[in-house]
């Protein structure tokens, strides 16, 4: 795989003059990466030079400003689109290449098996599969169990599609059968004819291991016969004994990440002393996110995104940060010609009222923006602010 060059680009401390590199660096430093791509600074990079990554990282960045709350996927899904990736990663993990990802599926790894069936339900593990080192052959085994699995009204079992991506990946191409191994589908259609001499119900019982139900044939043999060219023929039995009989299912599965939970409610167990000490040095990173994004923090959306992206394990300071934003706490501290009691307790009121919020939790999030967006980027008077 050819790798692509670009001007030196500064990232976590390196300088990268190979965009797969950089890339690959992104999906290690997950954080760092995502405020890169989805703050437009890699697209400005590389918008010359590579015009057509560029447009696809301002795909990313459009998705995130109409979806800030799935920064994770989004960041994910345009790392795997990347034809340079080398390996799948996921929140700065390297869960590796095909043979580990097979082995991850093999062993019951919930999390890689969500990943993959993410990939698969938005139809891009195909060209994944390409870019970490899969033949053309592989990628279009691949795609054949995309189509498969995204396709409604049909009788197709969908927990059937891990067992055979599985096979398919690792590329077993034997098939274990009445306790012989067969290395092609002739040849198991050869010693069968050995049942259809006999009568048709002696074919019909033996056959019987080589399906789950009359609508789905084992998965184990399905991918067998896949890996073996018979694609054409399995399409045409899916569309005979699958497709316009409905499923049980509306479609592929929607998955939940850990992300879609209310931040507000995953935090609520925290005690005062663990909060204290999760906001250590919270200040420093708060001003430099609203000096150095000035120009864009007045979009709900961009600014969402930025706090996401600063404080990827401050969940619950964000959820109130962002609360007090939509209150319209920095309109109101810019109208100010001081900080005061009254500013400061109706904010912290609203808060405890109309969210059930501690009341010194409320007190360090208003607070926080009259140190932060007051004191140190206005350097406005806080009358209030505790010695």
């Amino acid at each position: 795989m050819s790798d692509t060059v670009i001007d030196a680009f500064a990232f976590e401390g390196g300088s990268y003059t190979s965009l797969d590199s950089l890339v690959n660096a992104m999906g290690l430093k997950w954080m760092a990466g995502r405020r890169i791509l989805f703050g437009g600074t890699l697209r400005e990079h590389i918008k010359k030079a590579q015009p057509a990554l560029a447009g696809a990282c301002a795909a990313a960045e459009k998705e995130y400003l109409e979806k800030n709350n799935e920064g994770n996927r989004i960041y994910f899904r345009w790392l795997c689109s990347f034809p340079g990736i080398r390996s799948m990663y996921w929140r700065g993990r390297d869960l590796g290449g095909l043979d580990a990802i097979a082995s991850a599926l093999e062993s019951g790894d919930e999390e890689v098996r969500k990943l993959v069936l993410y990939l698969m339900k938005e139809q891009v593990f195909h060209n994944m599969v390409l870019s970490l080192g899969g033949r053309d052959e592989l990628s279009a085994q691949v795609r054949y169990l995309e189509r498969a699995y995204n396709k409604r009204d049909t009788a197709f079992e969908r927990n059937g599609v891990v067992p055979m991506l599985e096979r398919v990946l690792r590329g077993e191409k034997s098939f274990s059968f009445e306790g012989r191994d067969f290395s092609s589908p002739k040849d198991l259609a050869a010693y069968l004819q050995g049942y259809a001499d006999r009568s048709p119900k002696a074919l019909a019982k033996a056959v019987r291991p080589l399906f789950t139900d009359e609508n789905n044939l084992d998965p184990r043999f399905e991918a067998w016969a896949l890996m073996h060219g018979f694609g054409h023929e399995l399409t045409l039995w899916k569309v005979r004994y699958q497709e316009g009989r409905g499923n049980k299912d509306d479609g592929p599965e929607d998955f939940v990440f850990d992300e879609d939970r209310e931040p507000l409610m995953e935090a609520r167990e925290q005690t005062p002393e663990e909060f204290a000490l999760a906001v250590e040095g919270f200040d420093d990173r708060f001003v430099e996110l609203l000096t150095r994004f000035a120009d864009r923090i007045g979009d709900p959306k961009i600014f969402e995104g930025l706090m996401s992206d600063y404080f990827p394990d401050n969940r619950l300071q964000c959820y109130l940060l962002l609360k007090l934003y939509r209150m319209e706490i920095m309109r109101a501290i810019r109208e100010a010609e001081e900080i005061d009691s009254i500013l400061t307790a109706r904010f912290e009121k609203r808060l405890t009222d109309d969210f059930g919020v501690g009341a010194s939790f409320a007190g360090w999030a208003v607070g926080a923006w009259c140190r932060c967006y007051g004191e140190r980027v206005l350097n406005k008077k806080f009358a209030t602010r505790p010695d």
